[in-house]
C-alpha cells in the first residue's frame, strides 16, 4: 500500500482544483446546466474565455470533469470518479495507518 504522504501529493491537483473560487463557480454552473461549451461558461461566468479554458484544463488535470466533441465544440461535464477513487485511498491510507492521539488524563 502507499504511504499516505504520497496519497496526499497525488490528490494534490485536486485540492489545487477544488481550492479556487471561480472553478468552484464553474463545477456549479457545469453541474446545473449538465454541460456547457467554453463561450457558455464566459458569458454566465463574467471571464473571458482563455481564463474560462485554463481552469477548465485545471479541472480536467484533475480528474473532475471531461469533454465530449459534439461537433466543433467541446461540452464539460462531471467526471470525478477517478478524482474520488484517489480521495478515497488517501482517506483510507490515513484512517489505518495514522492514529489519533491519545488523550492525558492528567490534563
Amino acid at each position: 500500500m502507499t504511504k499516505p504522504r504520497e496519497q496526499f501529493i497525488e490528490c494534490l491537483p485536486i485540492f489545487n482544483a477544488l481550492g479556487d473560487q471561480t472553478r468552484q463557480a464553474i463545477l456549479f454552473l457545469i453541474n446545473e446546466e449538465k454541460g456547457l461549451n467554453v463561450l457558455q461558461i464566459a458569458t454566465k461566468i463574467g471571464l473571458s474565455r482563455p481564463a474560462v479554458s485554463h481552469h477548465l484544463r485545471v479541472l480536467q488535470d484533475a480528474g473532475i470533469i471531461d469533454h465530449r466533441k459534439v461537433g466543433r465544440e467541446r461540452i464539460y461535464y462531471f467526471s470525478f470518479e477517478k478524482a474520488l477513487k484517489k480521495m478515497s485511498r488517501l482517506v483510507h491510507s490515513v484512517e489505518t495507518s495514522w492514529q489519533s492521539p491519545k488523550t492525558n488524563p492528567s490534563t
